[in-house]
């Protein structure tokens, strides 16, 4: 079952235990400030973590789980954070960590480079993994412009949002939990992150034969 909504899943009546992956919130791209004669490059934003557990549940039970939501992008600031896909059985909850937004690139009028947002962590599952991080962008030359966006970090479900080679809002994650791309400006043009994807989660139930 793939569960993209909604916050209790119920199991089958033959159901004795579950196989979950879980996949948190990517993070916004970075926006632009703008100044006459400057230019920004925003960095991607993370991506969220994974984890991955296997459970033993009673049949014809509901159990409780998140969707983490995805980060958006800000005009003129740092992208927002995604937040945190979970999933409990008894007094266990598994966290697939959000990816962090992207920090706001202001505008400069030298080379320049700026921190994409770090991916998840994950915790309490059988197999804990981070998401990828975000990259930088970069700003080489003022005048044309010339500038490099960060791509967002990209998921086991999906591609994240590129990066730009000219100005322009930052492209949108496309894939479960996957970042933002960032932003990019030249003179006088206020610019926004691209928005982060929600997470996502996935049960496969088994039941005992015999």
């Amino acid at each position: 079952t793939v569960l993209t909504g909604g916050t209790t899943f119920l199991t089958g009546p033959a159901t004795t235990s579950i196989f979950v992956r879980l996949v948190g919130g990517g993070g916004g791209g970075g926006g632009c400030t703008s100044v006459a004669s400057a230019a920004g490059a925003a960095g991607g934003g993370g991506a969220g973590g994974y984890a991955e557990k296997t459970f033993a549940v009673t049949p014809s039970t509901n159990y409780g789980y998140v969707i983490g939501t995805g980060g958006t992008g800000v005009s003129g600031a740092g992208g927002n954070n995604g937040t945190s896909s979970t999933f409990t059985v008894g007094g266990v909850t598994v966290s697939a960590l959000f990816g962090s937004g992207a920090p706001v690139a202001t505008a400069a009028t030298t080379l320049t480079a700026r921190a994409g947002g770090v991916g998840g962590l994950s915790t309490s599952g059988d197999m804990n993994g981070a998401g990828e991080n975000g990259t930088p962008g970069v700003v080489l030359i003022v005048a044309t412009p010339i500038v490099c966006s960060g791509k967002g970090g990209s998921s086991l479900y999906g591609r994240e949002g590129a990066g730009l080679v000219a100005v322009g809002n930052g492209n949108a994650a496309l894939g479960y939990g996957t970042g933002g791309g960032g932003a990019a400006t030249g003179a006088s043009t206020v610019r926004t992150g691209g928005n982060g994807m929600p997470g996502i989660i996935i049960v496969d139930e088994y039941a005992q034969r015999g």
